[in-house]
């Protein structure tokens, strides 16, 4: 019987292996057969981690955006943007007076620089953690076409110049240690556009045309041997470091004119993943556009979305006011809309992926730590409302409107009657957006409307007070204790009967 008993269990796993159907390189594939995660759906809160050669060059620069490489050799043949040209009239002027002339002092120069000295991963992930992250994204190569890894076709890499270190597989060993998943992202794609002027500089010299791809076509996206690199690059970071989670800054590269590099990589990424988890799919691919977001994971950048979404999605944005550390920079988000905008975008069926610039040296400046501990406090006492939590048949109430779209999110803070709902296994969450004075009303659990059938009690996340409720035909209508147990966002445990949980399950879910 016991032979009988094991022989069926492995029959079953083989059989489901095998039953896994393989992507193809094509988006209908991709489409009909992804599915996001679980663990990713879970998270909730992940840290992005942008940090490379631009982290050395002085910290009171006066540009603070991330495309100095592109910006320091002055205004070009850039798409028509009279603040793109701006910026890079100013930048040449200020490089040329704290460094030299482009001519004499070119982005490579930097790369000495940038050593990375006090470079700490496993104390940074055990604190991004301890903040209640449960995923980190550190950038693998950015636009500047310096990767922070063991590259076999880049000579250009932090195991070869600069730090001299493996970073990205530092990243992930710490990530494993502390029981995180582990992503990266590329924005490798464009950096022939990038660099397009310094091939007046030193971009011209065919010594440094590897770094600068002054060898490939400016229109990057037409040059076949530029998509041939790009692949295998982006290929061997996948096959190297198995990264549960891949971003692109942007749609999927390799897929214009008729190219389907983009697609053979995206194909490759879900096949390899489930091929590393025993049939398993596990694998996240954010994009920012493309045909169908059933094939990927859709990202926001710096914006969030309006409305309750079908497939789940993310919001990643910067904690200061540029992607890379700058001295004078001060933190966008106070700890109040931080916590907002996360509970917001969760209720939405998203995750936020909150972006931190660490030093040249490594480490994690502490006006950046100081906001991510308010989030940390707020989830060690609210968690069970954000981790592992659905969207509900609504995602809010209240009179502040999120406007949706890129680079269009929420800086001012909600309030006392906003509302956001989750849930998690029997239970309804109300989150109060800021603290209310005495009570709340909450027009979506009314006795009028139907969503819930019947309350059977009301609790508040982190305090063992006795909550007093009432629903009225208008709003259900909750007393705030006079000793509340966070500061921001107040999450309420609603129990709720069966009848109830059966008309969202398949939100739930």
């Amino acid at each position: 019987m016991k032979k009988t008993i094991v022989l069926l269990i492995i029959v079953f796993v083989v059989a489901s292996f095998a039953s896994a159907k393989e992507f193809e390189a094509t988006w209908e594939s991709l489409a009909a057969n992804y599915k996001c995660p679980d663990w990713f759906r879970d998270a909730k809160f992940g840290i992005f981690m942008h940090w490379g050669i631009i982290s050395a060059i002085k910290e009171n620069r006066s540009y603070t955006g991330s495309h100095y490489g592109r910006y320091m050799y002055g205004p070009g043949e850039f798409p028509p943007d009279k603040k793109q040209s701006r910026w890079a009239r100013d930048l040449k002027v200020w490089h040329t007076k704290h460094y030299d002339d482009p001519s004499k002092f070119g982005y490579k120069d930097f790369i000495p620089s940038f050593k990375a000295e006090k470079f700490d991963p496993d104390a940074l992930v055990s604190f991004y953690k301890e903040c209640g992250a449960r995923y980190i994204v550190p950038v693998a190569v950015h636009h500047d076409n310096f990767e922070m890894y063991d590259s076999s076709y880049h000579r250009w890499n932090a195991v070869k110049m600069g730090p001299k270190r493996d970073t990205i597989a530092e990243w992930k060993k710490a990530a494993v240690k502390h029981g995180l998943n582990f992503g990266v992202s590329s924005h490798l794609y464009r950096s022939p556009s990038f660099f397009q002027i310094s091939r007046k500089y030193d971009g011209a010299d065919p010594e440094y045309a590897d770094f600068y791809n002054s060898n490939y076509d400016i229109n990057f996206w037409k040059d076949e041997a530029w998509n041939q690199l790009w692949y295998k690059r982006t290929k061997e970071l996948v096959d190297k470091y198995q990264p549960a989670l891949l971003y692109f800054d942007g749609a999927l590269p390799g897929t214009r004119y008729n190219k389907t590099y983009g697609l053979q990589l995206a194909a490759h990424f879900y096949n390899s993943n489930m091929k590393n988890h025993g049939g398993k799919l596990e694998a996240v691919l954010n994009l920012k556009r493309g045909p169908s977001k059933k094939a990927f994971v859709w990202d926001i950048e710096k914006g969030q979305a309006n409305a309750l979404q079908i497939y789940p999605w993310q919001t990643d944005t910067c904690l200061i006011g540029s992607w890379f550390n700058r001295k004078v920079e001060k933190t966008v988000f106070t700890p109040e809309v931080a916590v907002g905008n996360l509970v917001d975008i969760v209720s939405k069926n998203g995750n936020l992926l909150l972006n931190v610039g660490l030093r040249g040296d490594g480490t994690l400046p502490e006006m950046q730590k100081n906001v991510l501990r308010e989030i940390g406090k707020w989830l060690n006492i609210n968690g069970e409302a954000i981790y592992g939590s659905r969207p509900w048949i609504v995602y809010g109430e209240g009179p502040t409107k999120v406007t949706g779209g890129t680079f269009k999110e929420q800086k001012s803070p909600y309030t006392s009657q906003d509302f956001r709902f989750t849930t998690n296994k029997k239970a309804l969450y109300a989150i109060v957006m800021a603290i209310p004075e005495k009570q709340v009303s909450i027009k979506s659990l009314s006795t009028t409307l139907t969503l819930v059938n019947k309350v059977k009690g009301v609790s508040l996340l982190g305090s063992k007070a006795n909550i007093k409720w009432q629903r009225t035909p208008d709003a259900m209508i909750i007393q705030i204790p006079k000793k509340l147990p966070c500061k921001h966002a107040l999450a309420f445990k609603i129990e709720v009967d069966d009848s109830s949980r059966q008309i969202w399950k398949l939100i739930m879910e």
